[in-house]
């Protein structure tokens, strides 16, 4: 675990419960401190497409193959499902009324509100805060252009902010409101830590995987 202690001095945080009320129809809700969870809705789309195909293609080796035989080859669609969840259905920016919990595929950071100076938004969205530190969003990745048609043959390429990132920037701006001068508390410290399941399910269903293939072709 990792604590960036580099604060801003006479910058303060304040317990707020209306970093919910951000305008928007994208996110769900997780907790009933009035958190909400955003992911692109395509992440969430793939990976469950992908864990449901890898579904079926288990459910059909279990029905067609040899008991001994499908043992090894559960592997692949186990890996592929795994896979999916670590890169498209794990990575969420988790938002909370003073701060944003980024959960990426290892790491994860929780950062309070009072700590970030900018939300960089040219390669995906990446959070920049009072210490230089820059913490990428993988969930968010910024579309940032939109094709747009006008007439029969000729198309126009315009700004567009998705949804999930206007609701990052609208809780910061909430508590950015609400915050006082003359509130209680430091501005808390950004908090790092490293998640080891995520690589060692995938490494280990790879390894099935694999042996399921070498089984398959000895075959």
């Amino acid at each position: 675990m990792e604590h960036d202690d580099d604060h801003t001095s006479g910058q303060e945080s304040s317990p707020l419960g209306r970093g919910s009320g951000t305008p928007g129809q994208t996110g769900r809700e997780s907790g009933r401190d009035g958190s909400l969870d955003l992911r692109t809705s395509s992440a969430a789309t793939i990976g469950w497409v992908a864990i449901g195909a890898a579904a079926v293609v288990a459910i059909l080796i279990v029905l067609q193959v040899p008991a001994t035989a499908a043992v090894s080859m559960l592997g692949l669609p186990a890996f592929i499902a795994v896979l999916a969840w670590t890169c498209y259905l794990r990575p969420r920016a988790t938002l909370r009324p003073d701060g944003v919990l980024v959960i990426n595929i290892v790491r994860t950071y929780d950062v309070p509100f009072a700590r970030i100076v900018d939300i960089d938004r040219r390669l995906g969205v990446t959070l920049e805060t009072d210490s230089g530190k820059k913490i990428g969003v993988w969930a968010l990745p910024n579309s940032g252009r939109r094709a747009r048609r006008e007439g029969l043959s000729r198309g126009v390429v315009e700004e567009h902010t998705p949804s999930e990132i206007e609701r990052l920037e609208a809780a910061q701006r909430v508590w950015l409101q609400a915050d006082s001068p003359g509130g209680t508390g430091g501005s808390g410290e950004v908090i790092t830590e490293v998640r080891a399941l995520p690589i060692a399910l995938c490494a280990l269903t790879a390894v099935w995987a694999l042996w399921g293939l070498g089984f398959s072709a000895a075959l």
